[in-house]
């Protein structure tokens, strides 16, 4: 594991392109991902180790290989990238400038840190300052309910919310409805980049785009001929299907090596500093500003949708006919696939996207505001799609005036062809039918029959039965027992109360665990169990005491009514002989 985390800690070679007229220092942050191959308690597999990473190149002449690079290295289970890049942004140039007294100071402040709260803003005490972030939810957080949107998109319902999509798309910005539909359904991508930083930003990028679809996919942010799964990879046989995987590259070696990927696109720029692109048509970023140099909107014209050239029909088809492999003589930001899309790119999203100008700091503030744009639009796309899934998994309480005391409904039975067939029966919904093509319902299908429909699925089913066992037993810590029982027969109270014995009983081993609720629960009920005696015919309340462990059950009410009751009476004797 350390060789591999090393290796996955560097880029494949030193930076080419670090200018010679400024520092020859760079840093850079980036990230991967590796199996864990340590088992835990239980014997089995730990899933995947994430490791963040601050980089220092430095060029020099002097050293035997013209310079030296070093990296500082957080590995955890956790995918907290919000968290680890704002620390590591601390703690790596303290590493290089202090040493190891650096590395020990800050582990101090972390070990104090509390548990994390998935899904929750934390802030974090380090030093004099503070890390605030907001975590992404846990692994088994099923999110919001398919039907509806999230009130606040900045809120993270996802991993990876902190990945800069504007920045890591911003040259293939029509292609992202096209990459979010093969994220959606699962298939394989290569993600090839000049250096990690851009590779990793892209993968993470992408992971974020189906939100809150749980990803369920292996993806790899930066990954190197070192990883012990590139052998499998490399062995697979010509016309042999590639696993569904997102790899993130910098090593042009791949494009040779695994050529069988149908889905391989390029981001980024050689220049580390810069990875914006110049607009259509040879026009310079300072004249598509406005005249005073203020950030205007991005025009359709310059992401080459509305202009037709020649020239660049020519380019088109002959970096189609040179596929992937054009990138081994120049670098450029590209999409190769055969996938047909169903979703069409939204010009509206797009045209409100701003171009930010030449100017770093305004460059900065307004890919915030572009990434908070294509977010909101892809959360709302994601849930808008997965909105026909909501009867599935739509919840129920009782009805007004009915018992709380018998089993919750089942939810509703998910059949994969009546599901289709329905949908095909009532369309897609307004906002899926102005975005989508007449294949709509393909898109559907693929989803159903790849890997991440499933485990999302389960996901949300399991949180809606827990969610309705829930307002359920909600409702039976509200209802009035005398009133219900007053409404029933004879025989419905018999009904009743063998119902409410059973959820005492049941309620009582969950009380184990000695929380308040729980311990409320058993109070409730054991009181409700009582009452539901005290209305039974003599011969049945007999019968029923005959069996011993009810009839301490009941007992134990009844004494614990008595108490209380005394306790009362004590409370208003004492009252009255104050007031005497």
């Amino acid at each position: 594991l350390d060789r591999l985390v090393a290796f996955s800690s560097f880029p494949d070679s030193m930076s080419h392109h670090l200018p010679r007229h400024r520092s020859s220092v760079h840093d850079s942050l980036f990230s991967f991902r590796l199996p864990d191959p340590s088992p835990d308690a239980a014997g089995s597999r730990r899933g995947f180790l994430y490791g963040f990473v601050f980089n220092r190149q430095r060029q020099d002449e002097r050293l035997p290989r013209g310079g030296e690079q070093k990296s500082v290295v957080i590995l955890s289970h956790a995918p907290y990238s919000s968290l680890f890049r704002l620390l590591l942004q601390i703690l790596g140039p303290l590493c290089f400038d202090i040493g190891h007294t650096a590395l020990t100071m800050v582990a101090s402040h972390v070990a104090a840190w509390p548990a994390p709260s998935p899904g929750c803003p934390m802030e974090l005490p380090i030093g004099s300052a503070a890390l605030r972030v907001h975590l992404p939810p846990a692994a088994n957080d099923p999110g919001p309910p398919p039907a509806l949107l999230p009130a606040n998109p900045s809120v993270p319902y996802g991993l990876f919310h902190d990945a800069d999509l504007f920045a890591a798309f911003r040259g293939l910005l029509l292609h992202l409805w096209t990459l979010w539909e093969l994220m959606v359904v699962g298939e394989p991508i290569l993600v090839v980049a000049p250096s990690p930083p851009q590779c990793s930003e892209a993968v993470a990028g992408l992971v974020s785009l189906v939100a809150p679809i749980l990803y369920s996919v292996d993806f790899r942010p930066y990954f190197t001929i070192h990883d012990p799964d590139f052998a499998r990879l490399n062995a697979l046989a010509e016309g042999e299907v590639f696993p569904p995987m997102v790899l993130g590259v910098t090593n042009l070696f791949f494009l040779r090596s695994l050529k069988s990927v149908p889905n391989v696109v390029s981001v980024g720029s050689p220049n580390p500093n810069s990875t914006r692109v110049l607009p259509a048509g040879g026009q310079s970023p300072a004249s598509a500003n406005g005249s005073n140099g203020t950030p205007v909107r991005l025009k359709l014209d310059k992401l080459a949708i509305s202009k037709f050239s020649p020239t660049g029909l020519l380019n088109s088809i002959k970096l189609r006919r040179e596929g992937p492999l054009s990138l081994m003589t120049e670098h450029k930001e590209a999409l190769w696939s055969t996938y047909v899309p169903t979703t069409k790119p939204d010009t509206s999203v797009l045209n409100r996207l701003i171009d930010a100008g030449v100017s770093p700091r305004i460059e900065e503030s307004m890919s915030v505001v572009n990434n908070e744009i294509l977010r909101r639009h892809f959360l709302e796309l994601t849930t808008n799609f997965l909105a026909p899934f909501g009867p599935y998994l739509r919840t129920t309480t009782p009805l007004e005036g009915s018992s709380p005391f018998v089993d919750p409904p089942l939810l509703p039975p998910f059949h994969a062809d009546e599901f289709v067939n329905g949908l095909a029966s009532r369309g897609p919904g307004k906002f899926l039918s102005k975005r989508m093509k007449s294949n709509w319902l393909d898109l559907y299908r693929k989803f159903l029959e790849g890997p991440n429909f499933m485990p999302w699925f389960r996901q949300r089913r399991s949180a809606a039965e827990q969610d309705q066992l829930r307002l359920w037993r909600q409702a039976r810590m509200n209802v009035d027992i005398e009133k219900l029982m007053s409404k029933m027969s004879e025989l419905e109270r018999i009904d009743s109360f063998n119902v409410i014995e059973r959820y005492l009983l049941k309620e009582m081993e969950n009380s184990r665990t000695a929380t308040a609720e729980s311990i409320a629960a058993c109070q409730k009920l054991k009181a409700d169990l009582q009452a539901a005696f005290s209305v039974l015919p003599k011969d049945m309340q007999q019968l029923l005491l005959s069996n011993p462990k009810r009839a301490v059950l009941l007992q134990a009410s009844q004494e614990k009514k008595l108490y209380s009751l005394r306790n009362h009476i004590l409370h208003y004797v004492t009252a009255l002989s104050i007031l005497h």
